[in-house]
């Protein structure tokens, strides 16, 4: 009888445990958070360069994993200028707007299965590249004659996981980005009284990607 009694109780322990598993539908939709301090407009004909702060927000969406697309909002802030022949960039501050593309392969992993607090974690590094469209916008006074600025990303990735069955874990993922931009094209011109001053941008800066991905109980 006790025999019987513990079988059905771990059947239905059992029953119950497999009732909780979840697992992602695809479908998904983040934010992702960055700054470049280190950020550099240079006028390529004179050697000036103006030096930025920047920071940026916005959206992200993985297509597929390993995929990613973003649109986001920049702001800027001019820090200082150094030139032998000084080319100011013409304002102390000025917004933008940002689309990407990113592609994230990961190759290692750093850390492999720590168990902690019930589950294991994981931490894995990867490559990232990818190409980007930026547009800054102008003022009342200057206006912005760059059709925008097209970019290219490339840097590395850390990949925080966990294993687990919980429905909290498995919805929400976490990466950090460490990367260098280059400007192929002006992200900001001006006309001058000796032509046209194009500033290019070169930086670097770190980024967190914070994805919300819907999940559901394929055993319900």
């Amino acid at each position: 009888m006790k025999t019987l009694v513990l079988i059905s109780l771990c059947l239905a322990s059992i029953e119950t445990s497999l009732g909780q598993i979840y697992e992602r539908t695809g479908k998904n939709l983040g934010l992702y958070f960055s700054a470049q301090p280190l950020s550099n407009l240079t006028v390529k004909s004179t050697n000036s360069v103006t030096k930025n702060f920047n920071g940026s927000a916005g959206i992200v969406h993985m297509l597929r994993p390993g995929i990613f697309s973003s649109v986001g909002y920049t702001f800027s802030k001019t820090q200082e200028t150094s030139s032998r022949n000084p080319s100011v960039f013409p304002m102390q501050s000025a917004p933008g707007i940002d689309a990407a593309l990113l592609f994230d392969k990961q190759l290692l992993k750093l850390v492999k299965g720590r168990r902690v607090h019930g589950s294991c974690h994981y931490l894995s590094i990867g490559l990232i590249i990818g190409p980007e469209y930026h547009y800054m916008f102008g003022n009342n006074q200057v206006k912005n004659e760059s059709i925008g600025e097209f970019a290219g990303t490339i840097g590395i990735s850390f990949f925080h996981f966990r294993k687990s069955m919980s429905k909290k874990v498995k919805a929400n993922t976490k990466q950090f980005d460490v990367f260098f931009r280059n400007g192929f094209t002006p992200l900001f011109t001006v006309n001058a009284m000796d032509g046209q001053q194009k500033f290019y941008r070169q930086e670097f800066g770190v980024r967190v990607r914070l994805i919300r991905h819907q999940v559901a109980n394929f055993l319900e």
